[in-house]
């Protein structure tokens, strides 16, 4: 008897599921910690099949947590439902398998924080199942990314999370924005529904271990000029519109725009890359020896897209890199930053060239406020942190702010510039 059509596709895509490999970076890993029951001061639940910023951040934690002599694990808690998933990991991971469970092996675990990263993650039938076998002193649920994606798909509903959260009813719980961004997108959303309440009062920004990215900022700036930016090439990193795209990387001979991690949208939107445009895939060189090639990191993800932090953002700063944004960012970076729009950029890196002394005074003044803000030592600050309002914008001193104003030209209006 012949199958309907109905139920031969959906088998076809059952087993287009079951034989699917991992993505290129994600890796099938053999080496789990072995055990069913554990007692630890942290653990960290999150899906390790995520790549980039979610592995880092987990990563940084997990050995800031270490270091400071608290005991620490991870419970890979995969999105998808597939059995092949269980053992999917970032191979970022991949030097700390020792310290990491798939959740299917987890029996019970006690620990003084949980900390779940991923709201998608949360709302899983597997998360609600490992929860009944925790036993947690505080429970923070770090929501990383943005309710929706580019394209307006629902990626976890705000309302619904909160009520997990209240549901599975752990003591100290709350939910923490990663960045003021996602905390005013929580609080535009809960603001038309009754319901739990549960937001903390402090963001859970990632934290980096700052001499991973040594401070070396040129002292001249000279042409050609080497602008650039690392990261996943995803259609929601680049603008969508081909006439900005083009000026925030401006085709210019005494510039050079060098990409690490891909360009294949640009080239398709483009039709072909610009002529000063080298790009190499990751793996070619580490971040940091990647960002010391360049003069200026400039960034700008496509409009539609709600950038919920931007890790390479404060790894450019920490290295000594004046950064270029659109002015979306700048609750979350604040002084950090140099904001405009796309058409704005070239004459913006003709005023940075322009003043070597401002500069300098200015990447320095960013360098120190990014390291307190965001370095590693921040973690244990925040796990004692229950009840205090710590969210402030990144600020600089006077000097650097007058540099900013001045750089910043047309996007300062209230700034007369004449030089």
């Amino acid at each position: 008897m012949e199958l309907p059509m109905s139920r031969y596709l959906s088998l076809r895509r059952l087993f287009a599921r079951w034989i699917e490999q991992p993505p290129s970076g994600v890796v099938e890993a053999s080496n789990f910690r072995q055990g069913d029951t554990f007692s630890v001061d942290v653990c960290i639940v999150t899906n390790c099949a995520f790549l980039g910023g979610n592995a880092s951040t987990t990563v940084t934690e997990l050995e800031a947590f270490s270091a400071a002599g608290l005991t620490a694990m991870v419970v890979h808690c995969p999105v998808k439902r597939s059995r092949w998933k269980r053992r999917w990991v970032a191979e970022r991971f991949l030097p700390f398998m020792d310290n990491i469970v798939p959740a299917h092996n987890v029996k019970h675990i006690k620990c003084q924080t949980l900390i779940a990263r991923g709201p998608r993650m949360v709302m899983t039938p597997v998360f609600r199942d490992l929860m009944k076998r925790f036993d947690a002193e505080r429970a923070l649920y770090v929501v990383n990314n943005s309710a929706w994606s580019e394209n307006g798909k629902p990626l976890f509903n705000w309302p619904a999370l909160h009520r997990r959260v209240a549901k599975i009813g752990f003591p100290h719980s709350n939910v923490y924005p990663i960045s003021p961004i996602i905390r005013e997108e929580c609080r535009r959303v809960l603001s038309k529904y009754a319901g739990p309440d549960l937001l903390a009062p402090i963001d859970w920004p990632p934290a980096f271990k700052i001499e991973d990215f040594p401070f070396a900022p040129r002292t001249h700036l000279t042409a050609p000029v080497v602008i650039g930016r690392h990261g996943r090439d995803h259609e929601g990193k680049w603008l969508e519109d081909a006439g900005e795209l083009r000026a925030a990387y401006p085709c210019r001979s005494d510039i050079v725009v060098k990409i690490m991690g891909g360009a294949e949208t640009v080239r398709k939107r483009l039709g072909a890359l610009p002529s000063n445009w080298a790009v190499e895939p990751f793996g070619t060189a580490g971040v940091g020896d990647y960002l010391s090639q360049l003069d200026v990191f400039v960034n700008f993800p496509a409009r539609t897209r709600d950038e919920a932090f931007g890790r390479t953002i404060i790894e450019a700063v920490l290295s000594g890199l004046p950064v270029i944004l659109p002015p979306a960012f700048e609750p979350t970076f604040g002084d950090l930053a140099l904001y405009c729009e796309p058409h704005q950029v070239a004459g913006l890196i003709d005023r940075l060239v322009s003043d070597d002394q401002g500069r300098i005074h200015y990447i320095n003044a960013c360098r120190r406020e990014a390291a307190e803000r965001f370095g590693s030592h921040t973690l244990l600050k925040r796990l004692k942190t229950r009840d205090t309002d710590g969210t402030y914008s990144p600020t600089l001193d006077g000097g650097s702010q007058a540099f900013r104003r001045r750089m910043m030209g047309e996007s300062a209006p209230e700034t007369n510039v004449t030089g």
